[in-house]
C-alpha cells in the first residue's frame, strides 16, 4: 500500500512536493476503510490532495490521499443543469467542461485547484454575483474520519436537526471531518467578463479599494502586490448597457489610464492572476505559506492601512513574499452564517499573506514567517476573521486560526469532530 514519496508524487506546491511523506494512497477501497475503521491507519493526520496547491496537501512523515487519478468524473445533467464531479477535478478543467453546454461556476482566481476549493468556502471574482462555491453545492459523497459513509443532500423542510448540523459542518469545515470524494454542484449560464488590469501604485491602491466597496455586485476589485502592485478587475455583464457602466466605473479609477482590458466569454478565458518578480530566479526553489483573512469595509482607513503595509512591503525577508487581496459582499452576505461554516458572511475583502523562503533556508523560513505574522497584525484591525482555505497545524498560530476562522460555532464544530472523527484520522480541531 506504500508508495514512492518523490517519483511518484508531484504537486503544484514546492513544499508539499519535497516533504518525506509516509506513503501515497490513491483510492478509498475496502481495505483502506477497514483500517481507517479499526482505526490501525498510522501515523496520523492523514492529508488529502485534490488539486495539490496547499502546502499541507503533504508532509513529512504522514500519508497522503492522492484523489486527482480516480476521482476525475464530470457528469452533467442538462435537465436540472447540476454537475457531479470527483474530488479530484480541478477547477480549470471543470470550467472546460461547462463551457461546452454554456455554463459555469464561480471558481477562483486559479484553475489548478481541486475541490479544497469548494469545500472550504470557494471564493471567486463573481462571487459578490454569485455567492460562495459552498453555497452550490447540493450533494456530497465520501467516507467520515470514522470509515463509515458519507451520503448528504442540502437540508429541505424535512431534514432533521442532527442532519442540518452535519450539512453546516461539512460546507467549509469538511476537510477536519471528513473524506469527500463526490460533488454535486448547481452550475450558472456563462456569462462574458470585462476585465482590466494595471500596474499601479499604492496611492492609486488605496483609492482603487475605497471606490470599489461602492461598486455595483457584478464587479469585484482583486490586486497582487510584490516589488509592484497589479490590479486585477472583473465585471460581469450581459447586455450592451452594462459594458458602458463597466467602462464608467473604470473611468473613475485613479489609474483608469493605465488599464488595458478585455472581454472574454467567461472564466474559462480569463487572464492569470500572477505578477512576476522583477528579479530572475527560476533556477532557485522556494517553499511558501499562506493566510488568508477576512473582513469588512476598510473605507477612508485603506490611505493609513496602505502607508503601514508599504514599510512591511519595502522589507519583504524574499521577493516571492506577497500580499493580495479578492472582494466580496454581495450575493456572499445574503446567505445567514448559520447555514455553513463559513461565519464571515459580513465580510467584504479577503486578503491572502503570502511567505517564502529558499527550500532548506531555516531562518529564511523563520524571517518569512514572522513577516507574515507582522503583515497580519496590520491589518487584523479590518479584516479580524480567518478564512482557513489552507490548514496550518503545524505552525504555532493554529489554534487562534480556528478561533478566528470559526468563532462561536467551534465548540459545535468540535462535537461533530468528536462523532465523525473520534481517533483523529483528519487534521485536529
Amino acid at each position: 500500500m506504500r508508495t514512492s514519496n518523490k517519483s511518484d508524487f508531484k504537486v503544484p506546491n514546492q513544499l508539499a512536493s519535497d516533504s518525506s511523506n509516509f506513503g501515497v494512497l490513491k483510492k478509498i477501497d475496502p481495505k483502506l476503510i477497514k483500517n481507517i475503521s479499526t482505526n490501525q491507519l498510522n501515523p496520523k493526520p492523514l492529508l488529502i490532495c485534490s488539486g495539490g496547491t496547499s502546502s499541507r496537501c503533504a508532509a513529512d512523515n504522514l500519508w497522503t490521499l492522492d484523489l486527482r487519478e480516480n476521482y476525475q468524473q464530470i457528469i452533467f445533467n442538462k435537465t436540472d443543469n447540476y454537475v457531479d464531479i470527483g474530488a479530484g477535478v480541478k477547477m480549470g478543467s471543470l470550467l472546460n467542461e461547462l463551457s461546452k453546454y454554456g455554463r459555469s461556476f464561480p471558481t477562483g482566481l486559479s484553475g489548478q485547484t481541486g475541490s479544497g476549493y469548494l469545500l472550504t468556502g470557494g471564493i471567486s471574482p463573481i462571487s459578490r454575483n454569485k455567492g460562495l462555491a459552498i453555497d452550490r453545492i447540493t450533494k456530497m459523497t465520501g467516507i467520515w474520519g470514522t470509515g463509515e459513509k458519507i451520503n448528504i443532500s442540502k437540508p429541505n423542510e424535512l431534514s432533521t436537526f442532527e442532519e442540518r448540523l452535519i450539512w453546516r459542518g461539512l460546507l467549509g469545515a469538511a476537510p477536519f471531518l471528513g473524506i469527500i470524494t463526490n460533488i454535486q454542484l448547481q452550475t450558472d449560464k456563462m456569462k462574458p467578463l470585462f476585465i482590466t488590469e494595471a500596474i499601479i501604485n499604492s496611492d492609486q491602491l488605496a483609492e482603487g479599494i475605497y471606490q470599489a466597496e461602492s461598486w455595483p455586485n457584478n464587479a469585484s476589485f482583486n490586486w497582487i502586490w510584490k516589488e509592484r502592485i497589479k490590479v486585477y478587475i472583473v465585471i460581469e455583464i450581459e447586455r450592451i448597457k452594462e459594458v458602458e457602466r463597466a467602462k464608467e466605473i473604470i473611468e473613475k479609477l485613479p489609474f483608469s489610464k493605465q488599464c488595458k482590458t478585455v472581454i472574454k466569454n467567461g472564466l474559462k478565458d480569463k487572464p492569470d492572476f500572477a505578477l512576476s518578480s522583477n528579479i530572475s530566479h527560476q533556477s532557485i526553489k522556494f517553499h511558501n505559506e499562506v493566510i488568508g483573512l477576512l473582513g469588512g469595509n476598510w473605507n477612508k482607513n485603506s490611505d493609513k492601512l496602505i502607508n503601514s503595509l508599504n514599510r512591511l512591503m519595502a522589507h519583504r525577508p524574499s521577493p516571492e513574499c506577497y500580499l493580495a487581496s479578492q472582494q466580496l459582499g454581495g450575493a456572499t452576505t445574503f446567505i445567514n452564517k448559520s447555514a455553513s461554516s463559513f461565519m464571515h458572511r459580513n465580510a467584504i475583502w479577503k486578503p491572502w499573506i503570502s511567505g517564502a523562503w529558499i527550500a532548506g533556508d531555516i531562518k529564511g523560513r523563520s524571517k518569512s514567517l514572522h513577516w507574515m505574522e507582522e503583515v497580519w497584525k496590520t491589518l487584523e484591525c479590518v479584516c479580524p476573521g480567518i478564512h482557513l482555505a489552507q490548514m496550518h497545524p503545524h505552525l504555532p498560530w493554529h489554534e487562534k486560526e480556528l478561533k478566528l476562522a470559526f468563532l462561536d460555532w467551534l465548540p459545535g464544530l468540535q462535537n461533530l469532530k468528536s462523532k465523525y472523527d473520534p481517533q483523529g484520522l483528519l487534521p485536529p480541531l
